[in-house]
């Protein structure tokens, strides 16, 4: 088996206008996401599916890295072979990083390449990752954003906690912390008990802020505060740990697996969030989760639920998927909810087909 083709197409899909505000400056009217989707033929007819994602600049570039220099590194190879191409692809990248729109372009290309592993023996992704789970509890992580009101948040997420959300991602750092701790008490108190919350600050506070956040998200029942500080400040989360009753959860700008060895060792944080998009793809998640399972950390993929759920459901050291509702138009299939939880396609691969564009 020997890939014979990759095939690009580039959607954007459009976000309501009060999903994303600025710190300074006025409020834009809308935002979209770049979706970056890759089809791999091979030449015995087996095909996958994989996307990558971009909410900033940077999309046409990806498109070029898949389309003139990652296909000369895949074509010809066996697309089973994951591993060994994800190396070859970073030594590629070696001189100039592979982080960063490398990461992000070769992440469609290694979803694709486990679709059609998956695909080619004719079993659902989770299955083939170890089938740990038949469905997996999901978050609401596009409910609470930066640009949405308590109330808002609150009134979009209680319909997904009825269907059985565990509940919200809560995102702060407006620039005024009371104002912040002021809307995640009123999104807590406003779902009740039925519903957990989780904050998260894309490490735009210091560490005396942190800190003070810390204590009263404690008093008020927050699950996890994820990346308070700035994810380099490694001796600060160390201390913030020290201090806190409140679980940490850190890696969301992590784009390097060693990133993550490094904060699962040390024991600061009992949760890591890696991003595919930034770290590659399926293959190096893998290995981050062997690591974390080996120190009793969880790992919760960032957002792209379509392959979070076969994480979550294939992997054990994955407890719940954090879910999005982005691409529900781009694609066909994938996860749907059932008795409270997320259940991911019982068709061969990730489940998924590209919608027709409109």
């Amino acid at each position: 088996m020997k890939i014979t083709r990759l095939a690009t197409d580039h959607r954007r899909i459009p976000l309501p206008g009060d999903e994303r505000i600025p710190l300074t400056g006025p409020k834009p009217a809308a935002e979209a996401i770049d979706l970056i989707v890759v089809q791999v033929e091979t030449d015995d007819g087996a095909t996958g599916l994989g996307f990558t994602y971009l909410n900033g600049p940077g999309a046409t570039a990806v498109r070029e890295l898949i389309s003139n220099q990652l296909w000369h590194l895949a074509i010809g190879e066996d697309p089973r072979d994951v591993d060994r191409l994800f190396a070859k692809v970073e030594s590629r990248f070696r001189s100039v990083g592979f982080g960063g729109l490398a990461a992000r372009a070769w992440t469609a290309i290694d979803v694709a390449l486990w679709d059609l592993k998956a695909n080619a023996v004719g079993l659902p992704l989770y299955k083939l990752l170890g089938n740990s789970k038949a469905a997996a509890p999901f978050f609401a992580s596009d409910i609470a954003t930066l640009g949405r009101s308590s109330a808002d948040a609150v009134k979009l997420a209680k319909p997904l906690v009825k269907q059985g959300a565990m509940g919200v991602r809560v995102e702060v750092g407006s620039g005024d912390v009371r104002a912040d701790a002021d809307r995640v008490r009123e999104i807590s108190d406003g779902l009740g008990d039925d519903a957990s919350v989780s904050v998260a600050a894309d490490g735009r506070f210091d560490l005396g802020t942190a800190e003070a956040l810390t204590h009263f998200f404690e008093d008020i029942g927050v699950d996890w505060f994820e990346d308070p500080i700035p994810t380099a400040d490694e001796i600060g989360y160390a201390k913030l740990a020290s201090l806190a009753e409140i679980p940490l959860a850190i890696g969301a700008g992590f784009d390097s697996r060693e990133r993550f060895f490094r904060a699962i060792r040390t024991g600061v944080v009992r949760t890591v969030r890696p991003d595919l998009c930034r770290i590659g793809g399926i293959t190096p998640l893998l290995k981050i989760a062997a690591v974390a399972e080996a120190f009793q950390t969880s790992v919760s993929p960032v957002r792209m639920p379509e392959i979070g759920v076969h994480l979550a459901c294939g992997l054990a050291v994955v407890p719940h998927v954090d879910s999005v509702s982005w691409f529900a138009d781009a694609f066909t299939g994938g996860p749907s909810i059932e008795g409270g939880k997320l259940v991911p396609s019982a068709e061969p691969g990730l489940g998924l087909k590209l919608a027709a564009a409109k």
